[in-house]
């Protein structure tokens, strides 16, 4: 089972890929690379509130139809969504869209911490300055903090703000990068398997972090590590090939997968 040339057999198993309180929707969505069919007719909800796992082998898809959601796909020449991704029902690819605003609703994290090469106040601040949310100094200040603040990180850097975020730990820089995501305001954030370049602590940090702004903002987070989508998200997908082969709640993918391709790769049969 490790080369799979028969597409039919990645048949989707349906399960939870819908949501009666539905933030996002992805319709019929394929990417290509050129000639390259990297999403193949993907289709599945993102609810409000709730943290969902994108799993899947390296090189399936997973990233690249995250990177939909918020247009980072635009960035590339050769790359072409179809489809219909919507934001409230509000189709995210339609012309009239700017995707500036678009990109602050919804916020991404990456795998890399790459703050700014600014201070750590500014890291924060940059978003509302750009998109005019802060009424004046004192008002920035104020979002500066409770962004900090809800990132985890404010104690750790109050008495240096000034100073610059790349001079911080790996682990606090990500937080870093959280909190600059959440100073805008999104509503929803996505994760591209934002703890694979920090140590167990540093990630253990960020878990409880995912697990506290779910109770905010609805989370897409893609991970390598089974065992990180089996602490954080409330339901989990499977993608293979490029191809969505199941949906459901957390616990029951990992437990009862319903799609054979879904238990080889659970079970560590291919990877």
């Amino acid at each position: 089972m490790n080369n799979i040339n028969d597409l039919k057999s990645l048949e989707l198993t349906v399960g939870d890929v819908f949501s009666k309180n539905a933030r996002l929707k992805a319709r019929n969505v394929n990417v290509f690379y050129g000639n390259n069919k990297a999403i193949d007719n993907v289709t599945i909800d993102i609810g409000s509130k709730e943290v969902i796992s994108f799993i899947g082998p390296s090189g399936c898809g997973k990233s690249t139809f995250l990177r939909c959601f918020n247009r980072m796909n635009d960035t590339i020449d050769t790359c072409l969504v179809q489809g219909e991704i919507t934001i409230d029902d509000e189709n995210i690819y339609d012309k009239k869209i700017d995707v500036v605003p678009l990109r602050a609703r919804i916020g991404m994290v990456f795998q890399k911490p790459n703050p700014f090469p600014k201070s750590i106040y500014d890291n924060v601040a940059y978003g509302p300055r750009i998109h005019g949310l802060s009424e004046n100094k004192e008002h920035l200040d104020v979002i500066v903090e409770e962004s900090l603040k809800r990132a985890g990180l404010w104690q750790e850097v109050s008495d240096r703000l000034e100073s610059p975020g790349t001079g911080l730990s790996g682990g606090q820089q990500q937080r870093l990068c959280i909190a600059r995501a959440i100073a805008v305001s999104p509503e929803v954030i996505l994760m591209d398997e934002p703890c694979s370049a920090l140590d167990p602590i540093a990630t253990a940090r960020i878990e409880d972090l995912i697990h506290e702004l779910g109770n905010d903002y609805s989370i897409v987070i893609v991970t390598h590590s089974m065992q990180q989508a089996a602490r954080v998200s409330k339901r989990t997908a499977y993608f293979h090939l490029g191809k969505l082969i199941e949906v459901g709640k957390t616990k029951e993918i990992f437990t009862r997968p319903q799609h054979h391709q879904t238990e080889a790769y659970i079970s560590g049969k291919i990877g």
